[in-house]
């Protein structure tokens, strides 16, 4: 599919392929999820470029029409005045941090749609002069076990929860709201970046979704995994929403990267 001018949106996908601190089955995971994203991005009408933030470099966010920013370890402690020390940090790759920081930074300021995705929200709260919740409670004040999470099995499936999601939020245009969703984080928002607003909840309160409070800018991301399998088990047509969204909002920047790079044809003067 391509845009009215003919236009395909480019999309940078990142995530930290060759992170060191990954373990073989959290890369297998991470993997699916990234391939999962992308192949929705392709089938929404977008031509999606998985990057390794990993390496360190980038291309220019110029280069793109719009951002995804994937799952991943833990964003290191060091970026929002967090505990570094403290024990349940994990799968931290600053290079991925680094990357993806400027990465999203160039795409903001470009006017690029940026899409993050579980830790891709945690990151966006931080470049934005936001903080994290180092590790959530393993237990609800009743003593239920945590609901973002599989604490019995980290390897196993994710868990299923509602959130609710703010009335006339951009999020809410695509889901309504309410929705079910597939989640799997022990981290998650505490004190919101500049010119974010909680854009859903979950009903322990943990933040879920966050989005640019300035229309003008879209900006959005979530903390659970539209792109899990479950999903379109769970919740149909999520995924297929969400980014049919975002690939609706990066033609306009495919449009006029295409019209910027094109050369001017200048008509021939009649001859006299």
């Amino acid at each position: 599919m391509s845009t009215p001018g003919g236009a395909v949106p480019r999309i940078a996908v990142t995530w930290a392929v060759t992170a060191p601190s990954h373990e073989p089955w959290f890369h297998a995971e991470l993997a699916g999820l990234t391939a999962s994203a992308a192949g929705a991005l392709e089938a929404a009408g977008a031509h999606a470029v998985v990057l390794d933030a990993a390496t360190g470099a980038l291309p220019a966010a110029e280069d793109f029409d719009g951002v995804v920013v994937m799952g991943g370890g833990d964003v290191d402690p060091a970026l929002y005045g967090g505990d570094a020390a403290h024990p349940s940090i994990d799968g931290v790759d600053r290079a991925a941090d680094d990357a993806e920081a400027r990465l999203m930074r160039a795409a903001l300021a470009a006017a690029r749609p940026v899409l993050g995705i579980c830790r891709g929200l945690q990151l966006v709260n931080v470049v934005l002069g936001g903080s994290l919740h180092e590790d959530l409670p393993p237990a609800a004040p009743d003593g239920a076990p945590g609901m973002h999470r599989n604490h019995a099995d980290p390897t196993g499936p994710m868990v299923l929860h509602d959130v609710a999601i703010e009335p006339g939020t951009r999020l809410a245009g695509m889901l309504g709201e309410r929705a079910r969703v597939v989640s799997g984080h022990h981290q998650a928002a505490a004190r919101l970046g500049a010119g974010l607003r909680v854009a859903a909840t979950a009903p322990d309160g943990v933040v879920e979704a966050l989005e640019a409070a300035d229309p003008a800018t879209w900006l959005v991301a979530v903390q659970w995994h539209p792109e899990d399998p479950q999903t379109a088990g769970t919740a149909p047509g999520q995924l297929e929403a969400i980014m049919s969204a975002f690939v609706g909002a990066c033609r306009g920047a495919a449009a006029d990267r295409t019209r910027q790079s094109s050369p001017t044809v200048r008509e021939e003067e009649p001859a006299r």
